[in-house]
């Protein structure tokens, strides 16, 4: 492991499957570290959640939409992982840098403003599908080596002082400060309050929390050293009461647009993100801050390809499939490592022969050798466990290339039948869908279209028979069974298979592919997670996760009549 400590040596109780780097500090959510997944050799970070942190089921809920998104600007969620009464989060790395480190002195307006959209951006995706950041500031806020800004933390606010919400006080709400839970119209006002603070190099007000509390509800906007044009955009963002706030980021984001575009010209956002680019250089080289300037929380997340392609800062119609974060992030050497497919070895353990006792020329009593549980033990214990449920939640995505596909709904065991929400690439936009027997139904405005699966499947029924087979207990079970590798890792068993069973419903025309799989599982022999990557020559990689939950919830899953 190139020096790298096992992650179990580190405090506490580790997640299996990783093998530590290095510390990333502690804030009020959490232990971070910097962790190398064994089988991908790729690097994450992963957060040890503290007790501060509220994990009910919303939480849990909002967590698992986090790790189906995608964004430019937010930082990638893998997954959440439990053990007992303890979770911790597993994210992307990628060399990034806080927003904090750059705002020493104030940044120029075009660059705050390229900023702000970046922000809103990654808001407009994540508030798409229902899940509120709550706790946005400086700190994260992650600039990318191509100057590109993300965000990260989701969900993790943690409770304030007396009176406070949860949350940095210096950046939350007024009706936050009066009871109102955290809300789309909060974020807004959040990330404002960092643009004001981006352009002055300071926030908008200061003090105890009771007097920033007592500021944010009571004082006059400061727009004294705002720039002209910018301050109806500050003014509009800050607005005491919610409903005077911009609709949606994606609102947002069209009134900044039209706002600069007339004042800082055709290449002003080519100009600033370099700037941008810059300081974040600067700011990574730099000696580490030694006061009291809250400290850098890591992040995760492969860098960022400066040649990629940007949207246009007027939010475009049509869905986004975005994607949340977790951890802040630190300047480092780039990771090199070369994607490697999973080659894991089957663990073999036997039990210990006891020393002789008594008389020493009598030979002892040999001892069986113990196996440890294999590939086909484990597809036969999770048969039984599902079977004996006969339903669960789900959540599916697919990745090949830049196609995605997701799905999120309720599977019934035998037969795999669904009941899910159907995303995949352009132009398909979200659909309810039944996958009974051989065909699935998509809703269509106010009919069911009827299409088949399989080989003969279609638009639409190409993304069911994708999901089908990606959430199917026969499918996994099966590439247990067929496991050429297995290796156990705590709840998490790692494997590689030949060409599994249903391969060309994912992969149609993939040649001697290399298939690994990781499955977590839960209590109860019922699996939590299952990853599986699908890589051959010549073709884009595909990546498939589907997440189980809610066992044994019984759902009506039966073919539409209209």
């Amino acid at each position: 492991m190139g020096g790298m400590e096992r992650l179990d040596v580190a405090e506490g109780w580790a997640v299996p499957g990783f093998a530590l780097v290095r510390e990333l500090g502690t804030d009020g959510s959490g232990r971070q570290v910097l962790a190398m997944d064994e089988m991908t050799k790729t690097q994450v970070t992963i957060r040890y959640l503290s007790a501060a942190v509220s994990r009910d089921d919303a939480f849990q809920q909002r967590i698992t939409w986090l790790s189906q998104l995608e964004d430019d600007n937010l930082v990638q969620v893998y997954e959440l992982i439990e053990n007992g009464g303890e979770a911790a989060i597993v994210a992307e790395y990628f060399d990034g840098v806080p927003l904090r480190r750059l705002l020493g002195d104030p940044l120029d307006a075009e660059s705050a403003v390229v900023v702000l959209s970046d922000v809103l951006f990654g808001l407009a995706a994540a508030h798409a599908k229902g899940i509120i950041h709550g706790d946005i500031t400086p700190d994260r806020v992650q600039i990318a080596p191509d100057g590109r800004a993300k965000l990260a933390d989701f969900c993790l606010a943690v409770p304030g002082g007396k009176g406070a919400p949860a949350g940095n006080p210096a950046y939350q709400a007024p009706e936050r400060w009066q009871g109102s839970p955290q809300s789309a119209q909060a974020d807004i006002y959040a990330a404002t309050a960092v643009f004001v603070e981006c352009l002055t190099g300071r926030p908008v007000f200061s003090g105890s929390a009771n007097a920033i509390g007592k500021a944010h509800a009571n004082s006059p906007i400061p727009v004294g050293d705002i720039p002209g044009p910018l301050r109806p955009l500050v003014l509009r963002g800050l607005a005491k009461e919610a409903d005077k706030r911009p609709g949606g980021a994606a609102d947002f984001l069209t009134e900044l647009d039209e706002a600069v575009s007339p004042v800082f010209g055709a290449d002003w956002e080519k100009r600033s993100r370099a700037r941008v680019r810059e300081l974040a250089h600067r700011a990574a080289t730099a000696p580490a801050p030694t006061s009291s300037t809250p400290r850098a929380k890591v992040v995760s997340s492969a860098p960022a390809s400066a040649s990629s392609s940007r949207r246009p800062l007027m939010l475009a119609a049509g869905g986004l499939v975005a994607v949340g974060v977790v951890a802040a992030a630190v300047y480092g050497a780039k990771n090199k490592d070369a994607e490697a497919g999973p080659s894991p070895t089957m663990a073999i353990t036997t039990a210990p022969v006891p020393p002789a006792t008594g008389d020493p020329t009598t030979t002892p009593s040999p001892v069986t050798p113990v196996a440890e549980l294999t590939g086909p033990d484990l597809a036969d214990k999770i048969s039984s466990a599902a079977a004996a449920k006969g339903y669960a939640t789900i959540s599916f995505r697919l990745i090949s290339g830049r196609n995605v596909t997701t799905a999120s709904g309720g599977v019934k065991i035998k037969g795999t039948d669904l009941k899910v929400n159907l995303t995949g690439p352009k132009p398909y936009l979200k659909r309810p869908a039944f996958v009974v027997g051989d065909y699935a139904y998509v809703q269509q405005g106010l009919k069911w279209q009827k299409l088949p699966l399989g080989a003969k499947a279609k638009g639409y029924g190409v993304l069911a028979t994708q999901t089908r087979w990606g959430v199917s207990l026969d499918a996994l079970t099966a590439l247990l069974g067929a496991s050429e590798t297995f290796d156990r890792k705590g709840s998490r068993f790692i494997g590689t298979v030949p060409t599994p069973s249903g391969l060309s419903a994912i992969a149609p025309g993939y040649k001697k592919p290399k298939v690994g799989y990781e499955l977590v599982m839960g209590s109860g022999s019922l699996p939590k997670q299952l990853k599986i990557t699908i890589t051959a020559a010549g073709k884009p990689r595909i990546s498939l996760t589907t997440v189980y939950g809610g066992w044994g919830a019984k759902q009506t899953i039966k073919a539409p009549t209209k």
